[in-house]
């Protein structure tokens, strides 16, 4: 597919999404993806860094700077600008020179697209230890060792993109590339960690699973299906995740083909087995594997915290079976009277906390609940430091609140929105009667 590289007024008004004074660090830009992601992003008014370390598919051998250099004479033909850096990114060296390239050159760092990699497939058995290193070198350290300097930059500006690369290989497994896998799958978790570091800096992290043709795939795939998997069809969804208007962080994307959709890990309903005094036997998981293998109803959650609190939380049967359905003429400031009548000063022990509820619904407003010196104090408004905020519709909170819907079942459910310490949240049930 030949790409338009035109940089005529026309064309630049025509243009959607544009990365004017924008900087991008790209590893692994001498060919295949990393090249189209690059092209594109010049096309569209970005200064470039093209990394590439320019050695063999497998990695090893000495770097060379020629594949970079073509990557940036194309694009300083077409009338773009950027530079090429041959650094290594499998060393932390490699890594702060790439970003070091970029602040020398352009002065900042605004979007930073982990591409680099390299493959030695070996069924396990066989997989020596330096083809397990050499390959989580590239990928997993490699990535660890360009973000890290680039995060600072970005969390210093208040603003920045990140994109890693997963496979498909890592989110399903594939034969004979453990390495490859492991490496692919460590991706997601350190973009997980990296939301939620980046979020208050205005640091938007995701990762794309790409089917392209490419040096690593070229005796992977069918030669037919080979020829149809242009890197092109990939870089739309990396240069959407590139720009500022894309605000979601944290997320998975198949992208190929003129194919895209979404990958998330996705956690299955809470079966609590046992009386809580001693722990079940073999035998009772067993029995329950159904319904702990069950899957209906699955979630994904944002962090560690969301998830503990849920698994530790499971919803009770009666209100498993769906939501309850509220009575008209709802007075929510009625239902917060009722909290404060009903508060337990015994399990504020200790407790010092605001919690912000945000209700929307004609019945909605904000209120805000001080807990502090055993004692609880309910306003309407904003607080300006609250440890959590609940958002619930009118309805959702009356039901929850009188009984009629498990806080947790809401949670999991998305009736219940948490932001903030969700594990602090889960103090409401013990210190007011709900009911």
């Amino acid at each position: 597919m030949a790409l338009n590289m035109e940089f005529e007024h026309g064309e630049i008004q025509k243009e959607n999404i544009r990365f004017d004074d924008r900087v991008a660090v790209i590893t692994g830009a001498g060919g295949g993806l990393g090249r189209v992601y690059a092209l594109e992003l010049a096309k569209r008014g970005a200064k470039v860094v093209v990394n590439d370390y320019g050695g063999p598919r497998d990695g090893a051998g000495a770097g060379s700077s020629s594949a970079a250099d073509r990557v940036v004479t194309e694009i300083r033909e077409a009338g773009g600008e950027a530079v090429a850096n041959c650094d290594n990114v499998a060393t932390p060296e490699g890594g702060e020179n790439i970003v070091r390239t970029a602040l020398e050159a352009f002065g900042t760092v605004d979007i930073l697209i982990n591409n680099a990699g390299i493959l030695r497939d070996k069924s396990f058995p066989k997989m020596e230890p330096e083809n397990w290193k050499a390959v989580l070198d590239v990928h997993l350290n490699g990535a660890y060792h360009v973000t890290r300097p680039a995060f600072q930059v970005m969390k210093e500006k208040g603003y920045g993109r990140i994109i890693m690369t997963t496979s498909a290989a890592g989110l399903y497994g594939n034969f004979g590339q453990a390495n490859y896998s492991a490496a692919k799958m460590g991706l997601v978790g350190l973009m997980n960690a990296l939301k939620l570091e980046g979020e208050k800096y205005g640091i938007r992290v995701n990762t794309v699973a790409p089917l392209a043709a490419s040096r690593l795939t070229e005796d992977v795939l069918p030669p037919d299906l080979f020829e149809k998997m242009q890197p092109e069809y990939v870089a739309p969804l990396v240069l959407y995740l590139a720009a500022e208007r894309c605000q979601d962080s944290g997320e998975i994307f198949n992208a190929g083909m003129g194919c895209y959709n979404r990958v998330a890990i996705l956690t299955g309903p809470t079966v609590r087995l046992g009386d809580g005094a001693d722990p079940p036997a073999p035998e009772d998981i067993h029995d329950h594997w159904d319904r702990i293998n069950e899957l209906s109803g699955a979630v994904p959650y944002k962090d560690l915290n969301a998830a503990l609190g849920a698994f530790l939380t499971p919803p009770t049967q009666e209100n498993a079976a769906g939501p309850a359905v509220s009575e008209t003429g709802l007075d929510i400031g009625a239902v917060f009277d009722r909290m404060a009548d009903s508060f337990n000063p015994d399990a504020a022990q200790g407790v010092d906390a605001v919690f912000q509820f945000h209700i929307s619904g004609e019945a909605g407003g904000e209120w805000y609940c001080e807990i502090r010196d055993r004692a609880c104090t309910i306003e309407t408004g904003v607080h300006e430091t609250p440890a959590c905020t609940l958002q619930m519709k009118d309805a959702d909170f009356a039901d929850m609140m009188t009984g009629r819907l498990a806080p947790m079942a809401a949670f999991t459910s998305g009736r219940l929105r948490i932001e903030g310490d969700v594990m602090k949240s889960r103090l409401i049930e013990t210190l007011f009667t709900i009911g």
